[in-house]
């Protein structure tokens, strides 16, 4: 067979050509370190590689969170220390107040510390992390968690409902903070002036010492508190008349109970103020005006007598629709009915005040005691899944190392053998072109 002089070029240069790819690659595979430039180099390695990294990028994310929630727990328990420590003080307050030998204007001498007290734990409760959010609001983190109301002057929860959690692992969360309605106001106690619960908030625990120390005993009135977040309001704008209601009624011994309707059915609020308004609206315009309101407690809805001791009542029944639910009021929660309290005289009520106080700052203790336990075994959680976290990566690395990384001795070796071969395929090209009969004639 007759080969054209062309043809042989051709072959030759094609030959070159090709070792000099090859040679390129390797060259490339050295300097990157990388054993797969391209996915067609070897594509089931290829996707290996990106479902390895995209595995890394994921537990790195997971090792920035345990670093975030750390801080974030670090700073809760050094705000429950403080609250700790403004209890310590109070007891002492408490214990000093008790002192028979007191005079009014010694009592009033620790009352200014009470309140001073009183206004630190508010600040502890609405301490902020390093991100300007405020550790106790759960989900609701922008907003304080506790704030005085008003009219009351008690300090009320508007935090969120929901602990935030954060993914420290493929499946494993941690809780970043404590609401602050577990921590400050749902505190067990046994005294009277204890919610429909059984609950008293730190708040209104010193605040009565505080009342106690300036000889302020007054009676309070009938109240009854929802439990749940109402903060967005209430939405009853497509239902018929007489689909939501329920009865209102307010007792003041010895005169009967006085009861009105209330339906909500056809109305929409759009925030706790908004349900306020619309039930106040309907109580203006019936035989309870002046005797009940509906004011907000934080994010809750609340029912007030406007008579106050031991002979005022109020009470929620017969009920249509799913306003109980939606609003926290049932049997369940104690809060259908409740009564107020009456005044005593002052010289029974201080020891007595103050002997309820004392109880109800040690609940108090106990529960940030709790609080700080909860916060000490998630810090733990997170440093026994940082270190799972750890070894994960480490071995992840080392498979990604094995599929992409290059031999370097056999990489080095395979360019000493492509350069060898580049070098015969030139020289002979070289021979080959220096062929010719003309050389012959």
């Amino acid at each position: 067979m007759r080969i054209s002089t062309t043809w042989a070029q051709q072959l030759s240069v094609n030959a070159m050509n090709s070792q000099q790819a090859k040679m390129l690659q390797t060259q490339q595979q050295l300097g990157s370190g990388l054993r797969i430039l391209t996915p067609s180099d070897d594509p089931a390695a290829a996707v290996k590689v990106l479902d390895l990294n995209a595995t890394i990028a994921k537990t790195t994310q997971f090792q920035n969170n345990i670093a975030t929630a750390r801080g974030r727990l670090n700073i809760e328990e050094s705000a429950l220390t403080t609250s700790g420590n403004i209890l310590d003080r109070a007891k002492e307050l408490t214990i000093q107040g008790m002192n028979a030998t007191l005079n009014a204007s010694d009592r009033l001498s620790i009352k200014t510390e009470v309140d001073q007290l009183i206004q630190e734990m508010a600040g502890v409760a609405n301490t902020k992390n390093a991100n300007g959010e405020f550790i106790f609001s759960g989900d609701l983190a922008t907003i304080p968690a506790f704030a005085q109301n008003a009219t009351t002057g008690d300090y009320v929860y508007q935090g969120g409902p929901q602990q935030r959690v954060m993914q420290i692992g493929p499946s494993r969360q941690v809780a970043d903070g404590d609401l602050g309605v577990n921590v400050f106001q749902n505190i067990k106690s046994s005294s009277p002036a204890a919610d429909q619960n059984g609950n008293r908030s730190i708040f209104n625990t010193l605040k009565a010492l505080s009342d106690g120390l300036s000889a302020n005993f007054t009676a309070s009135p009938a109240a009854i508190t929802g439990t749940r977040f109402l903060r967005y309001g209430l939405d009853y704008s497509n239902q018929a008349p007489g689909t939501t209601t329920f009865d209102l009624s307010v007792a003041n011994l010895p005169a009967a109970p006085l009861t009105v309707k209330i339906d909500l059915s056809g109305t929409k609020s759009a925030g706790i103020d908004g349900i306020v308004t619309v039930i106040n609206t309907a109580i203006a315009g019936g035989i309870l005006a002046g005797k009940i309101q509906a004011r907000s407690n934080g994010n809750n809805l609340e029912f007030v007598s406007v008579a106050t001791g031991a002979a005022s009542s109020i009470s929620i029944s017969n009920t249509t629709g799913t306003f109980l639910t939606d609003a926290g009021f049932s049997s369940a929660n104690n809060n259908l009915n409740k009564s107020g309290a009456d005044a005593v005289l002052p010289a029974q009520a201080l020891q007595s005040q103050l002997g309820s106080v004392l109880t109800d700052l040690a609940a108090a203790q106990d529960s940030f005691l709790q609080a700080q336990t909860s916060v000490g075994t998630r810090l733990n959680a997170l440093d026994n899944q940082e270190s799972q976290n750890s070894k994960f990566v480490l071995d992840t690395q080392a498979t990604l190392s094995q599929t992409q990384d290059l031999d370097y001795a056999q990489a080095a070796s395979n360019l000493q053998i492509q350069t060898t071969a580049l070098q015969a395929s030139q020289q002979a090209f070289a021979k080959v072109k220096g062929l010719s009969l003309f050389n012959y004639l």
